[in-house]
């Protein structure tokens, strides 16, 4: 695994990453904002990936929270949003701390897991072009996210 920060083409970087329990993370969220959720979905050793179709690289499921919303809500709708897979037995993994670009800002982004025991049906969409199956000890091509790879790598020991 490589030390942090890890840097993006953008200029966006991964400069922190902590396991921690859904208690831990509700505390983190009453300190500042987690605006953003992913999912590490797992099966096979392999970790889905998406195309996103607005970043034209390779990611792990996730997005925005909207207004209401726990991580974990934002977790479970992205997932099903971006792959049609409906999960609710998410569990809580991580916090990342970014430090992004355009514009610039400290962020927290949660991090779910999820160990899924057959192959899910996946469904292309408007945000999603396509998926793949990621072995964590594969490289990192120029067409995927350094930082969502570095989250997965970190994430999925834990669950593989």
């Amino acid at each position: 695994m490589a030390a942090l920060p890890i840097r993006d083409f953008a200029g966006n970087a991964l400069v922190d990453f902590r396991l921690v329990t859904e208690e831990e993370l509700a505390c983190l969220a009453e300190h500042g904002p987690v605006p953003a959720s992913v999912v590490v979905a797992v099966r096979a050793n392999a970790v889905l990936m998406m195309f996103d179709s607005w970043r034209k690289q390779w990611e792990l499921p996730g997005g925005t929270r909207e207004p209401g919303e726990s991580a974990r809500q934002t977790a479970v709708r992205e997932l099903r949003e971006e792959t049609g897979i409906h999960a609710v037995d998410l569990s809580c993994a991580a916090v990342a701390e970014f430090d992004l670009v355009k514009p610039d800002r400290r962020e927290l982004l949660a991090v779910y897991q999820i160990r899924l025991q057959a192959v899910p049906r996946l469904m292309v969409n408007d945000e999603a072009l396509d998926f793949r199956w990621w072995r964590p000890s594969e490289p990192v091509d120029e067409n995927m996210s350094p930082l969502d790879a570095d989250i997965a790598r970190r994430v999925a020991p834990s669950i593989i």
